[in-house]
């Protein structure tokens, strides 16, 4: 009986271990909140929070996104340590961008770890490559994810700062987060997940009355509701799927 017990919590651990799990690394609009302290009129969520409401139980969300970092102030913080929870088969999902903008597009001392500022086309790119690179090393499977939008609209079209480039001309790329992730992913041949692409479209179609009156928050234009957090986990669950990504896992609606 002994023996048989021991062999049957063996099997189970082994079952729990089998299951397929998510990091999920980035800024305040992915991360967790209390649902106690942050409700009523204070109510906040991340998008990674609500999304394991749209995943199978086969699968197990890490969710280590932290308010106020940046992709440089995040990997000297955070990810040292949590790199080495790493294991093969492992997803890596990866947002940055809201906070390396801090510095108006300078990069910030890089003996300074919590200095947060990036340019998009060096200490960004650098830092993005660093997570890439590594949980590849580690086995994993890295997916960069293009930041969300801001509420940031002009004449019910949501301006160039909103989706992340500090220059309000379209084509000019000089200060554009956005393009600069486009590039690493093609770089590294990783898999790119538009955020800021759909999230643009949602947004602009609610218009700014109804974007902050359901998805935005109170007291500013960046951070979601749990109905804004809720639409964008949906944005991206469906486009993973369209790119056969973690597809068998993903329950829509």
């Amino acid at each position: 009986m002994k023996i048989k017990f021991i062999i049957l919590c063996l099997l189970s651990f082994c079952m729990i271990q089998a299951k397929t799990r998510i990091f999920t690394i980035g800024d305040s609009t992915m991360a967790d909140y209390d649902t106690v302290k942050y409700s009523g009129d204070k109510e906040q969520r991340g998008w990674c929070q609500l999304f394991p409401t749209l995943l199978s139980d086969e699968v197990t969300l890490i969710n280590a996104a932290k308010n106020g970092r940046s992709s440089k102030s995040f990997y000297k913080e955070v990810w040292v340590k949590l790199r080495d929870r790493i294991q093969p088969g492992d997803y890596v999902f990866i947002q940055f961008g809201h906070n390396d903008e801090k510095q108006n597009g300078m990069d910030t001392d890089e003996n300074d770890s919590t200095g947060r500022g990036t340019n998009p086309w060096s200490l960004y790119q650098k830092y993005l490559k660093l997570y890439v690179n590594e949980a590849r090393e580690r086995g994993a499977i890295p997916v960069l994810f293009t930041p969300v939008v801001r509420r940031y609209f002009k004449d019910n079209k949501l301006t160039q700062k909103a989706q992340h480039n500090l220059v309000e001309i379209a084509s000019d790329t000089t200060l554009n987060y956005v393009a600069s992730m486009k590039s690493v992913a093609k770089k590294l041949s990783v898999p790119l997940i538009d955020m800021t692409a759909s999230t643009k479209k949602l947004v602009e179609s609610y218009g700014p009355d109804k974007a902050k009156k359901e998805l935005f928050i109170n007291t500013d234009d960046t951070h979601l509701k749990a109905e804004g957090a809720r639409q964008f986990a949906k944005l991206a669950a469906k486009e993973l799927k369209e790119k056969n990504i973690l597809t068998k896992y993903i329950q829509l609606k």
